[in-house]
């Protein structure tokens, strides 16, 4: 049974997905796929009626409850910051995906820098299987319903198909923690954690500005990746029945980790990014960080999602801009319809003059 506080109704200034004045579509798959990514040539066919079993989290924690206002809360598309694991997958369903991401593992990268170890981002490119599985309707009602806002896979593929395996390395964490470059996210476990000494996912529960002064730095900096400094009693721990569960989270309001493993094990994670289709709320979407990720075809799907932004809006003024004799009041419409555009236009312009330099 779905479960939550007593205070997570929406506040009164969400509307509701059938009242949203600013819907917007689901982003439709590129035509081709980025130069460098080599897709699987054989891998098991995604079908929702053998590999999905969805089941409801018996949890959910709200942002309300770690310690969100109301103003901020209303900023946001849901309410919700985290759940306790549901199931997504089936036991062949599980098998299947643990088949396909053992063998993206061939393509992973190995990270230098304090966040991600061992990964592969953009697995959609290479994946029909993790392409359907993101793409089905199914899933995609089921999270939205958990959500309590209408959801779609995340407009920018490389976000889609995010893999998080254990680095070799006990000392390293499988992923620091840190706080998402996008507003939405599902983390499954694709290995058996029956089997998994330490490596637990992990969230604090607080503010992204408690987090910030726990680790000496500001809010917009938590994507960055820290490691240790949290009070022991605010962390909370999630045991994942097995493998094909996963919990549902708000990343970019949550901070977490994948901690360290203390015995050498099979750790797997598919980690796919969502938008909600709501647009009028904020875009939480971290394009400034994004832009100097250095992923193939990531900067084009920046600008893409830019335009998405822009185009449910443009629309939307097209359909209902009353008549008016006051030109100001026009010129504002517009600019305000494109300026994520126009803010994530002048990011892409700027991106190598403000590249993080290496200490």
């Amino acid at each position: 049974m779905l479960v939550s506080a007593p205070d997570a109704a929406p506040p009164k200034s969400r509307r509701s997905a059938g009242d949203s004045p600013l819907l917007a579509e689901p982003m439709p798959f590129p035509a081709t796929i980025p130069a460098g990514f080599v897709p699987l040539s054989d891998e098991p066919r995604f079908d929702p009626r053998r590999h999905l079993a969805l089941t409801r989290p018996e949890r959910i924690w709200t942002l309300a409850e770690l310690g969100y206002g109301p103003d901020e809360v209303a900023q946001c598309a849901s309410p919700v910051a985290v759940t306790a694991p549901f199931r997504i997958l089936s036991d062949e369903g599980a098998r299947a995906i643990r088949e396909v991401l053992l063998e993206l593992k061939k393509q992973s990268s190995v990270a230098t820098g304090s966040r991600l170890s061992v990964f592969v981002r953009g697995a959609v490119y290479m994946s029909r299987f993790l392409r359907d599985l993101n793409a089905c309707q199914q899933v995609a009602d089921h999270l939205s319903e958990i959500a309590q806002t209408p959801l779609a896979p995340h407009t920018m593929p490389n976000m889609q198909g995010y893999v998080n395996y254990a680095p070799e390395d006990l000392s390293r964490a499988v992923d620091t923690w840190h706080t998402d470059a996008t507003g939405f996210a599902y983390v499954m476990i694709a290995s058996d954690p029956a089997t998994l000494h330490g490596g637990r996912f992990q969230w604090f529960h607080g503010t992204k500005a408690e987090a910030a002064a726990f680790f000496g730095t500001t809010p917009e900096n938590l994507h960055r990746g820290y490691a240790e400094g949290l009070p022991a009693d605010r962390i909370n721990s999630v045991e994942f029945p097995a493998a094909g569960w996963a919990v549902f989270q708000q990343g970019y309001k949550l901070l977490h980790r994948a901690a360290a493993l203390t015995r050498p094990g099979e750790r797997i994670t598919y980690v796919p990014s969502w938008v909600s289709r709501q647009v009028e709320f904020p875009d939480p979407t971290n394009t400034r960080s994004m832009r100097h990720y250095g992923q193939m075809g990531l900067l084009t799907e920046i600008a893409r999602h830019a335009a998405w932004l822009a185009r449910a809006k443009l629309d939307t003024l097209i359909r209902e801009m009353p008549f008016s004799s006051d030109p100001a009041e026009l010129a504002a419409a517009l600019r305000l319809a494109v300026a994520d555009a126009t803010r994530i236009a002048h990011e892409l312009e700027t991106a190598e003059a403000e590249r993080p330099k290496r200490d």
